[in-house]
This record gives structure tokens, C-alpha cells and sequence, in this order.
């Protein structure tokens, strides 16, 4: 039976279903607005490769889904309540694309709990899913070239790029913060001083990042930072790029406070407040994923 959020969701969908297929876009969510003209740039990419969808966009995250309606009063639901309600509404096949950047805790969530409770409810509709954005070697090496050229000419003027993935801390999923450190290695071939660290993988923390930077970086050196995450959300805007805070210990700072006090120098504009899918060759590999995945379907 669908609950009332099902019901208001069905009616949605069912009051503005143009096409027969449908694709749905599975992002953690944001409640900041910056990430959210992300998602616009993203559906619009879409939109344009795939003109016979009727395109949406799921968050994962309960608390963003919360905040951002108590916010703004839009309301995101979850892949699950997605999936039942384009079901319900008849489309004849359903393709998803996952715009996470590596294959972790919230990727698996789509083929081990959303499918399953879908094809046991719909049985007869088709699904097609597109990986992560750091899926294969060739990921690595298209995303990691499209970073380099990004700032390429900031390393060559002697200016270093630290960038700041999210990581999973789970022995679930080890190979996916493992894909931060083959994108490092292909990185640091194209450039000794673009560096990797994560919030939240143990073995790419700060410290280690730190540690790598004064091998590489005499004090003064200025340090660019970019988050390695699709959106430039609330890590990148206060963990990455924060402000100082009173009677806060320096551990607990910002990386941008952090990297100051080692002698570094970083600025605001050093601070690039773009998630991956502002830049539009980054958002082609995941729809390049997606267009494979409906190939080989």
C-alpha cells in the first residue's frame, strides 16, 4: 500500500509523465543552493542526450530530503519511493544513473536494497544502472586528465592542488576508497604537487596529505583545494574552505586554517568551491556510464 508521500509522488509523476521511459538520478543530496544548480547543470546534460526520458532526481540522504524542504519547501524523496512510484505511473523500462564518485556505502544501496524490493514489486519493468564516476581505469585516467588540465597552468606557475574526496570509513566496501588512490598515482604521474586526501578514509586523512605536501612543498607554496565530490556541499564549504573558529582546536579546523598553519598560503580564491559535475567533461564519464550501461543491456 503506498503511503502518503508514495500517493503525493504517484500524482506527480502521473501529472507530468510525457514519455514512456524513464531515468532516475541518484545523488546523497545537498542543503546548501551552490549543489543544487549542480543537479540543474546535471539533469540539463541529460535532458539533452536523452530527449525521450522523463528525468528525475533522487536523493539518498533523509536529512538533506529534511532539511532542504524545512528550507526552501521542495521536497526530494528517496530512490525506494522513486522507483515504486515511476512503477506505479507504467513506464515501460527505468534507467538509473548513480552521480556518485565511487562505487561505496551509498552506491550499494541502489543494487542491494532499491532493486530488489523493485523487481520483486515489478517484475516486468527493465532497469539499467550506470556506475560511479571512478569505475574503471579509464575513469581514473579521463577524470584525473581533465583535473591536471584544470589547473595545469597554476602547477606550472609552482602552485600546488590538494584535493578532498569524502572516502567510506567501512571494510565493506574497501576497493572504493581505493579508487582514490589509483586517481592519486595516476595524478601524481601527470604532476608531482596534486595530492589526495579524504574526510573520512582513514588512510588519506589530513595528517597524510600534510605529510606528503612537505615533501613536495616548501612553506609559502600556495595550495589550491577542490573537493573530489560531485558537489561542493557542506564538506567543501566547512570542512575544506572554513572560516577560523574560536576556541576550536586546530585538528578540528578547516583544512583551509590547517594548511595556513604549516606556512602555506591559501586564500579564498585559492578555495574552489566546484563539485565534479560543474565541469563538463567530468559530467560526460557519467553519462559515457550510463550510455554503456544501456548497450550492453
Amino acid at each position: 500500500m503506498l503511503t502518503t508521500d508514495q500517493n503525493q509522488l504517484l500524482h506527480y509523476v502521473s501529472q507530468t509523465k510525457q514519455h514512456d521511459r524513464a531515468l532516475l538520478l541518484v545523488t546523497f543530496g545537498s542543503t546548501y543552493e551552490g549543489p543544487h544548480q549542480t543537479f540543474a547543470r546535471l539533469k540539463a546534460t541529460f535532458a539533452e542526450s536523452f530527449p525521450d526520458r522523463d528525468i528525475y532526481m533522487a536523493f539518498t540522504s533523509k536529512f538533506c530530503i529534511r532539511k532542504w524542504k524545512e528550507k526552501t519547501g521542495e521536497e526530494y524523496f528517496t530512490t525506494d519511493k522513486w522507483l515504486e512510484a515511476l512503477g506505479e505511473a507504467g513506464y515501460s523500462s527505468i534507467s538509473i544513473q548513480s552521480l556518485h564518485v565511487i562505487p561505496g556505502l551509498e552506491y550499494s544501496f541502489i543494487e542491494d536494497r532499491y532493486l530488489p524490493l523493485f523487481h520483486k514489486q515489478f517484475p516486468t519493468i527493465p532497469t539499467t544502472v550506470g556506475v560511479p564516476l571512478l569505475w574503471s581505469k579509464t575513469d581514473i585516467q579521463r577524470v584525473g586528465n581533465a583535473i591536471y588540465s584544470l589547473f595545469r597552468e597554476r602547477l606550472e606557475r609552482g602552485e600546488a592542488l590538494v584535493l578532498m574526496g569524502h572516502g567510506n570509513n567501512t571494510d565493506k566496501h574497501p576497493e572504493a576508497n581505493g579508487r582514490y588512490r589509483r586517481l592519486h598515482d595516476y595524478l601524481q604521474k601527470r604532476h608531482p604537487r596534486i595530492l589526495i586526501g579524504t574526510v573520512d578514509f582513514e588512510d588519506m586523512l589530513f595528517e597524510d596529505v600534510a605529510e606528503r605536501l612537505q615533501e613536495v612543498c616548501p612553506e609559502g607554496t600556495t595550495i589550491n583545494l577542490l573537493p573530489l565530490m560531485s558537489v561542493a556541499g557542506d564538506h567543501a564549504l566547512n570542512d575544506m574552505a572554513g572560516d577560523e573558529e574560536e576556541d576550536t582546536p586546530l585538528e578540528e579546523q578547516s583544512w583551509k586554517i590547517r594548511f595556513r598553519a604549516l606556512g602555506y598560503h591559501v586564500d579564498e580564491e585559492h578555495c574552489h568551491l566546484h563539485g565534479l559535475a560543474d565541469f563538463a567533461p567530468l559530467r560526460q564519464i557519467w553519462l559515457d556510464h550510463l550510455m554503456a550501461a544501456e548497450r550492453e543491456q
